[in-house]
């Protein structure tokens, strides 16, 4: 989540003219499921690959998993909980199911299994330039937290070019880095408002809110809950809804919107609800 600086001069005066409430629009950057439709935020991750090194290029599907598990550590960061790679002794491809996917999170203790269970190799080809090789990977994946229960099937296809056969394990590394931008989360552009009144302490917890310090700033708005006034009380719970949300807490974030509503519904109350109904 990323945003401006908040100007408390300005805000204030601009409030001065009303004694009604005015809303601030904070300019985010929310994050959304991969491409994949897999969220791997807060999970246990297990990567694991078929060990072959009988294969003329046998490190190259341990570096596709090592370079695939390498990313999505850098694109998750501090996000994800671990991601841990695995070699199978036996072929990959007899755990290609859902139950040997479930089979393999028991074995690993992990949440989000993904299987290289498949690496096609094409004909090798070599020149005064060095040697190119086509390669087709098949990658199954198997999220126990996500109540599809379901196994996802991806399957891409690439051409390796190296200066000496040596150069595979980096291409495979490559090869799975890229790979891995596919369950990446998504990123996307939005606004969300706060409502304050021209007040320090509405002031103060719209300069909490604005540094993501959404505990703060719910400490703030808690003290207007008993306010006389029903205005102040509704903007106090719709803030705390937004604030609920944005800490990844949606069924929390509806109870207070619905608190809110039953006080004095506010004119964006249905534009929060449907947001946090899309993230249910």
């Amino acid at each position: 989540m990323k945003s401006r600086f908040l100007h408390i001069a300005l805000l204030a005066l601009l409030a001065a003219v009303s004694c009604g409430p005015s809303r601030y629009m904070i300019d985010v950057e929310m994050r959304y499921k991969s491409k994949a439709g897999v969220d791997l935020t807060g999970k246990n991750v297990a990567v694991v690959y078929e060990v072959n090194f009988q294969h003329p290029y046998g490190t190259f599907a341990q570096s596709l998993a090592d370079g695939f598990a390498w990313n999505l550590e850098a694109d998750y960061q501090s996000t994800i909980d671990t991601v841990r790679v695995y070699g199978l002794d036996k072929p990959a491809s007899e755990y290609a199911s859902r139950d040997s996917l479930i089979s393999l999170l028991m074995d690993t203790g992990s949440d989000v299994v993904f299987l290289f269970d498949k690496i096609d190799y094409g004909q090798l080809k070599s020149s005064d330039s060095g040697y190119v090789m086509p390669f087709t990977v098949s990658l199954r994946c198997y999220d126990a937290m996500n109540q599809d229960d379901k196994m996802l099937s991806f399957n891409g296809s690439s051409i390796a070019r190296t200066a000496t056969t040596e150069g595979f394990a980096n291409e495979a590394w490559e090869a799975g880095k890229t790979v891995a931008t596919s369950f990446k989360p998504e990123w996307k552009h939005e606004q969300y408002s706060i409502y304050y009144f021209n007040t320090d302490k509405w002031l103060d917890a719209l300069t909490k809110a604005e540094l993501y310090e959404w505990k703060q700033a719910m400490d703030v708005w808690f003290q207007f809950l008993s306010s006389n006034d029903v205005l102040k009380r509704s903007c106090a719970c719709f803030n705390i809804a937004t604030a609920c949300y944005m800490s990844g807490d949606c069924d929390l974030a509806s109870q207070w919107l619905d608190k809110s509503d039953k006080e004095s519904p506010l004119p964006l109350s249905q534009v929060l609800r449907k947001r946090i109904n899309a993230r249910k």
